[in-house]
């Protein structure tokens, strides 16, 4: 008989249990979706394991929390919910290497650490991956987010899920899948699956600030003509420039920087 790896009911009543007793009811606002899997949880602790310092973005109830402690030395950890905040005294007695911190806008105020873990909150992925790409220092990132999202991140240049969140994290990062993560691992169940998918940082294809003002122009008309979409928001002489006859969804991380480079008098 195959072993169930996703749900633990020992974990699912504790997250219930703790709800029921300080009040709490799951905000939908906040994408608050609790992990419960023993084996989930385990494999994200698993791969921060020997990390200096880990940055956990989302205390929830402290189950993730509760792992990653016993696999490095110092635990930093933030939620943006003020009722996380009044219960982490309580929930963190035995915790003797764990900090707790307010995330403010969902982003910690931390500018360099070794690791992130984080269960990112569905509505807010895109933002937060690229607020901690761009704006935080660190070596790797173990982030569960929407499938649909994870993909992107992984997505190749010219394919379907291919866009302008691929092409930054791709220029600044290395992106692998782990492990898909079904509804019945988290507490409210999610309609849609969810990715385990870790980001190693690397050193930038180009100038990240740079690449942030260009994608977000260029990638509002993913479909046009590379040249067209240039002069549209840069000028004639800047279209000139340009010898990369592809569209703007085919756009590798270095073609980007090609571009970028070429075009640094013109993107402000």
């Amino acid at each position: 008989m195959a072993r169930n790896t996703t749900l633990v009911p020992r974990e699912e009543e504790r997250i219930k249990q703790l709800l029921r007793h300080y009040g709490i009811r799951p905000s939908r606002r906040r994408s608050q979706n609790f992990m419960i899997s023993d084996h989930y949880l385990s494999k994200i602790a698993g791969l921060a394991r020997g990390a200096e310092a880990i940055l956990e973005i989302g205390t929830g109830l402290g189950s993730l929390t509760d792992k990653l402690i016993k696999v490095t030395d110092k635990v930093i950890t933030c939620d943006v919910d003020p009722r996380i905040a009044a219960i982490y005294p309580d929930i963190s007695k035995s915790w003797t290497n764990a900090d707790f911190i307010m995330c403010d806008g969902g982003l910690p105020p931390i500018r360099s650490i070794d690791y992130i873990v984080s269960n990112l909150p569905y509505g807010e992925s895109s933002r937060l991956i690229l607020g901690l790409l761009i704006g935080l220092k660190f070596n790797k990132a173990i982030l569960t987010l929407q499938k649909e999202v994870a993909e992107r991140l992984i997505a190749a240049p010219g394919s379907e899920n291919y866009g302008r969140l691929s092409i930054i994290v791709q220029c600044l990062a290395d992106a692998k899948l782990i492990e898909e993560v079904p509804p019945n691992a988290f507490f409210p169940r999610p309609k849609v699956y969810s990715a385990i998918i870790q980001l190693s940082k690397k050193p930038p294809c180009t100038d990240a600030s740079l690449l942030e003002k260009f994608t977000a122009k260029v990638f509002t008309q993913p479909n046009k003509m590379l040249r067209k979409v240039i002069n549209q928001f840069y000028g004639e002489e800047a279209a000139s420039l340009i010898n990369i006859n592809k569209r703007v969804y085919q756009l590798s991380p270095m073609d980007a920087a090609s571009i970028i480079n070429m075009l640094r008098p013109y993107i402000k």
